[in-house]
């Protein structure tokens, strides 16, 4: 408990960034290679968060039934979301009126509640593309776009759930994998013991009703944990919401491609040099070059032998960046670790806004991080690097949420791509926009790549 307190009396820690990145610090990719496919690949997928923020202004018309633009897309547009036909029988029968408040109520009450029940499912669970005869979910997607970059044989998926969903997970996913026999689905939970303590505004721990002290989940930054557990090689990590329609998906096949492509040609070289290193047969001045124009790694001070091995010999993760289009969430920068620069992914949480320079350093960034990585855990000797060794536990998130209307902070693990793998070697490779399709509300679905 003391750790967590200290850590809200220290309060978030800010990154230092240097530069926004552009495209001097991005890796350019050529040509693409299907070598990595002779190694195991899983791809990891996040997955447990619910539906209800994707329906957030449908729950307020229910409350208030205030019409709003968002409200009035929504029902012009109703016949182009994938679960229209489950609703279709619904509103034909009973002769709804969906240009009507009382039509418009039954209608938002029938998704969330009583026949689609959309308000207590997972949003890995919610229709999202229409085939005609067919309708597909975000793990149907996640599936179709795994059979053409992961490996042929065998196509492995890992999914975290919530344990709320476990049961409606396994009915689904039993029932998609009747005829897919080369298709593996394994499952994880956040563990339990990544939780974190909740203080008040004073920074006392939160007492509930029972006197007991309240622990939260403790953010995406905890499913390192999860990471570390996979058995693989490389991991592809994508969210369960950035999905698009299979009519626009080559351009996120080609992407993941050459993203892992470009990863094991670096990984291999990276491993020549640690080979080198300890066999004594090596040049640091051509080492120090690849690291500066490869891995971008930058070094204050003369590079000796065993600093260019701990710098060499980590996780190695290649990131696909999208150009800023005004998108919330966090973007890559050149960050200052002390004794050399190097690449991360930062939240704008993370960055003093306070600070002229640091400000202005991210109103300048000219490129997104839709998470979409592909990541080497593996060591030169082809073991498992143990992924907790290689985080910054600094760089924790510090927010401000109510519980039953009563004011508290909360602790988040440092982020899954931000702290969490704030020592690993990192390469960014501009990918394009048509590869990010998130669905944070239910009419980004009328967005061209969803339909």
């Amino acid at each position: 408990m003391d750790k967590f307190i200290k850590k809200f009396k220290k309060g978030t820690q800010y990154v230092n960034v240097v530069s926004a990145v552009t495209a001097n610090e991005l890796t350019s990719v050529n040509g693409v290679s299907d070598d990595y496919l002779n190694k195991k690949c899983v791809k990891f997928i996040p997955a447990s968060g619910a539906a209800t923020r994707m329906f957030k202004d449908l729950y307020g018309y229910l409350h208030s039934e205030t019409e709003k633009d968002s409200i009035d897309s929504f029902f012009d547009n109703l016949k182009q979301f994938a679960f229209y036909d489950d609703i279709k029988e619904l509103i034909d029968s009973k002769g709804i009126d969906k240009d009507q408040i009382n039509g418009r109520t039954e209608i938002i009450y029938s998704i969330l509640n009583d026949k689609l029940n959309y308000g207590d499912l997972p949003k890995a669970l919610i229709k999202m593309h229409s085939y005609g005869v067919f309708s597909t979910t975000p793990i149907d997607e996640h599936i179709y776009e795994g059979e053409h970059y992961l490996n042929r044989d065998y196509v492995n998926l890992h999914f975290t759930i919530s344990k709320d969903h476990e049961e409606l997970f396994n009915r689904y996913v039993d029932k998609t994998l009747k005829d897919k026999e080369h298709v593996n689905i394994t499952y994880s939970f956040q563990k339990k013991q990544t939780d974190t303590l909740a203080v008040d505004m004073d920074n006392n721990p939160f007492l509930l009703e029972n006197g007991d002290v309240l622990y939260r989940a403790g953010g995406h930054g905890a499913l390192i944990d999860n990471l570390n557990d996979l058995d693989a090689d490389i991991i592809f990590i994508k969210n369960i919401d950035n999905v698009c329609h299979r009519s626009y998906v080559e351009d996120t096949i080609d992407a993941k491609r050459k993203l892992a492509s470009a990863g094991l040609e670096v990984k291999k070289q990276i491993d020549r040099y640690i080979l080198d290193i300890l066999s004594d047969d090596y040049d640091l001045n051509e080492i120090n070059a690849f690291m500066k124009e490869t891995l971008n790694i930058v070094c204050k001070n003369e590079l000796t032998k065993d600093r260019a091995l701990s710098l060499l010999n980590r996780p190695l993760r290649v990131c696909g960046m999208v150009k800023n289009q005004g998108e919330p969430g966090g973007g890559p920068f050149v960050v200052d670790n002390g004794d050399y620069h190097d690449l991360q992914i930062c939240e704008k949480s993370e960055i003093d806004l306070n600070d002229e320079v640091s400000a202005g350093i991210l109103s300048s960034s000219q490129f997104f991080n839709p998470v979409d990585l592909v990541c080497f855990v593996k060591d030169y000797k082809d073991e498992k690097f143990n992924l907790l060794d290689y985080s910054n536990k600094e760089r924790y998130f510090i927010s401000e949420k109510t519980y039953k209307g009563k004011k508290l902070k909360a602790l988040e693990h440092p982020g899954l791509w931000n702290g969490a793998m704030h020592n690993w070697n990192t390469l960014f490779v501009e990918v394009p926009l048509s590869t990010f399709n998130p669905v944070k509300t239910v009419n980004d679905l009328l967005r061209d790549g969803h339909k």
